[in-house]
């Protein structure tokens, strides 16, 4: 197809670009840092092991496992807790109940919600436990620019 007499075919051609270069960007954007699924927790791993360090507390590992088992046994109790029993569950893993965050645990109409997620800061990463279905995921992700792990207000 011939351009027409007087019409400059450029503009269009870097419109062109710069609209594929906008959506290119947009969705690697949409991707994480760590775009890699949940794993499901591991129920079954020996927590008879000391993870205290000499003088500092739980280890980042051992943070981590403890939150893991203690949420594991919660929902091993109870396939679908309450929003305060995750809650009690993460203090009770060493974590104050400031920076635990716990999405609600029904709608706004009364109904159960269809999963529960939870987080806590641990540095500069959240340790983040998701129950579904009676079953636990845990995973990690970089805090938010504010330090929360969770979007809105669910401290």
């Amino acid at each position: 197809m011939m351009a027409a007499e007087g019409f400059n075919v450029q503009p269009c051609r870097r419109a062109g670009l710069a609209a594929a270069a906008l959506l290119v960007a947009v969705l690697t954007g949409c991707t994480g840092a760590d775009s890699s699924p949940a794993l499901p927790a591991d129920t079954s791993a020996d927590t008879s092991a000391n993870t205290e360090t000499a003088a500092h507390g739980p280890s980042p590992e051992g943070r981590s496992q403890t939150a893991q088992t203690a949420l594991a046994k919660l929902v091993a109790e109870s396939p679908e807790p309450s929003r305060e029993a995750v809650r009690a569950a993460w203090v009770s893993a060493g974590f104050s109940t400031e920076e635990v965050e716990v999405s609600q645990d029904g709608t706004p109409t009364g109904l159960a919600v269809d999963a529960i997620v939870s987080a806590a800061p641990d540095g500069t990463e959240c340790l983040i436990g998701e129950i579904r279905d009676g079953k636990l995921a845990m995973s990690t992700a970089p805090a938010l620019t504010n330090g929360q792990c969770l979007l809105g207000d669910d401290r």
